[in-house]
């Protein structure tokens, strides 16, 4: 009894498993799908899916910013751009395909339609090559297209210095379709979120959808109290010294406030020829010109003071009392100066 039922049971296991395999070979795999969708179709990639338009859904991640350049006014970004459209010419849920969607090589992607868009005033912009062109594309049973790129974009950002270096830049990048109006291409954002808006700009060929990516950049200006506020209280504090020598130690008065002025202006270089040159002042050239202006007010009253001796000898008080005197008006005076520059500079960081 057992020999009959294994045979039997050998038997039907052998026919379920011929019509599985039969089964699973009549699927259509990635060539043969694409080769039916593309050619036996008479698919073309220059002809708009839908008579209505098509909506493609787009979203940007940011990898990273690598550059901010005063300079130039631009900044230098890696992102990553995500498109997504339904092309109902690709539709192949009723093809009995072996995946219900499939991951495709880039070279596939030339063969398809696409919407064609481009940052619009970027300086330069590329696809990543390292080691193969990096990008994505996914292709869904329902006709719809995911495409993923990794770019390096280059934007502009005209620069406002004017607050300098408590300043606040916004950046912008405009997206748009360069082939198709918004008759027959329309953008919207994937998120839900929406930090970035978008527009209908007019051209003479029609309008065009363009999404604005906005970036606003806040500066650390800690690197720049380290590098030149704090130098310039130190000028400035040196420069103090010579009212403590007396009337009678002029040169080395002199060439206290001298090498304080020198290294000033040295400092003050430094800072602006990383900067580009603009017609209008920025706060730290309020700061740097009137830390300069209390450095030379002390060498006028060091030649107030010279002056005096040689004017009127034997009356040595008097150069006595206008050091005394310069001892308490140059930090009273600085002070203010400090308390109006932090004040307007902290309601600069509020803003």
């Amino acid at each position: 009894m057992r020999l009959p039922f294994l045979f039997l049971a050998l038997l039907v296991f052998q026919l379920f498993g011929q019509e599985v395999h039969e089964l699973q070979s009549e699927c259509l795999n990635e060539a043969r799908l694409m080769s039916k969708l593309l050619t036996e179709r008479e698919y073309s990639k220059h002809k708009i899916p839908k008579k209505g338009g098509i909506t493609v859904s787009v979203e940007f991640w940011i990898q990273e910013i690598s550059s901010i350049s005063e300079m130039t006014n631009d900044f230098e970004m890696e992102i990553y751009i995500n498109e997504m459209w339904t092309d109902p010419n690709l539709k192949f849920s009723h093809l009995g395909a072996c995946k219900a969607n499939l991951t495709l090589y880039e070279q596939t992607l030339n063969k398809l339609w696409k919407p064609n868009t481009c940052f619009v005033n970027s300086k330069f912009a590329e696809i990543y090559e390292s080691p193969f062109q990096n990008v994505f594309l996914t292709l869904f049973d329902n006709g719809t297209v995911w495409v993923n790129y990794r770019l390096r974009v280059k934007g502009p950002c005209e620069m406002e210095l004017t607050n300098f270096p408590m300043d606040t830049q916004a950046c912008r990048l405009n997206y748009q379709s360069f082939s198709y109006n918004n008759e027959e291409v329309r953008l919207q954002w994937n998120s839900q979120r929406k930090p970035v808006f978008a527009i209908q700009p007019d051209y003479p060929a029609g309008k065009w959808d363009e999404l604005i990516v906005t970036f606003v950049f806040e500066r650390r200006y800690m690197w720049y109290f380290l590098q030149a506020y704090l130098p310039t209280f130190f000028s400035i504090f040196i420069s103090w010294i010579a009212f403590s020598l007396g009337p009678q130690a002029i040169t080395p008065r002199t060439m206290i406030g001298v090498n304080a002025l020198l290294s000033m202006i040295f400092h003050f270089g430094s800072i602006m020829k990383n900067l580009p040159k603009v017609s209008y002042i920025k706060a730290i050239d309020v700061w740097m010109l009137g830390s300069m202006l209390f450095v030379f007010l002390s060498l006028v009253e060091l030649a107030v003071v010279g002056y005096t001796l040689q004017r009127r000898r034997g009356k040595e008080h008097i150069v006595e009392i206008i050091d005394q005197f310069a001892r308490y008006l140059f930090p009273a005076g600085f002070s203010l100066f400090n308390r109006d520059y932090t004040f307007s500079s902290l309601c600069l960081l509020q803003q």
